[in-house]
């Protein structure tokens, strides 16, 4: 069958009824035989439903996809999000939330580098970074990562507290106990940070 408006041939099994052009929805003619213009109304009406039936057809796939193969739909839609954009600062940081919802710490490290290198700033990406490193007990490393954090926002209580307590657990009390006292000028009346200030106090001294 051709299209005299798209100056196509199309085949039977691709024409919607066997009678429409799939790509402009005009009516097909055997090859050579003038077309025969549609009215707008009746045209609407072809395009409307051979896109019900395509949705529909898609949404079978899909189901039969996801339900056969077990595939998560937030990861394909992140991973097909930054095929269309690789610098896309957002869907690198919610592929690395994702994985890190899935314990695949590997992966979400990866996801987190690469919201840093587009935006070095990012301040939940190195707060993310340095949480991972303090699970690993690297501290110095968490701490590199919240001091970035914290010459960005110098108040964020977060940020301050979790250095202090690295530095705690690399036993370095001199610095800890400065990084408490920083926090005490902040929040003077905080019983917890008094207490850790009083503790460390005594084992230094």
């Amino acid at each position: 069958m051709y299209c005299t408006h798209c100056e196509r041939i199309v085949s039977e099994r691709s024409a919607v009824r066997r009678q429409f052009c799939p790509q402009c929805g005009r009516r097909l003619h055997w090859f050579g035989i003038p077309e025969v213009t549609l009215s707008q109304p009746i045209i609407r009406a072809i395009l409307k439903r051979k896109n019900f039936l395509l949705k529909q057809k898609l949404q079978h796939i899909e189901q039969f996809y996801f339900q056969e193969k077990k595939a998560d739909i937030q990861l394909i839609g992140l991973q097909d999000a930054l095929a269309i954009n690789p610098d896309n600062i957002k869907a690198h940081f919610q592929l690395a939330l994702y994985f890190l919802e899935i314990k695949r710490t590997d992966k979400a490290k990866q996801s987190l580098e690469e919201v840093l290198k587009r935006s070095p700033q990012h301040i939940d990406a190195l707060f993310h970074l340095a949480n991972l490193a303090a699970e690993e007990e690297d501290f110095t490393t968490a701490i590199t990562f919240l001091d970035k954090v914290i010459a960005h926002e110098p108040k964020n209580m977060s940020a301050l507290y979790n250095r202090a307590v690295g530095y705690y657990y690399l036993n370095d009390f001199e610095k800890a106990l400065g990084a408490f006292r920083d926090i005490s000028q902040i929040d003077p009346e905080n019983p917890d940070i008094l207490a850790a200030i009083r503790e460390i106090s005594a084992k230094w001294n």
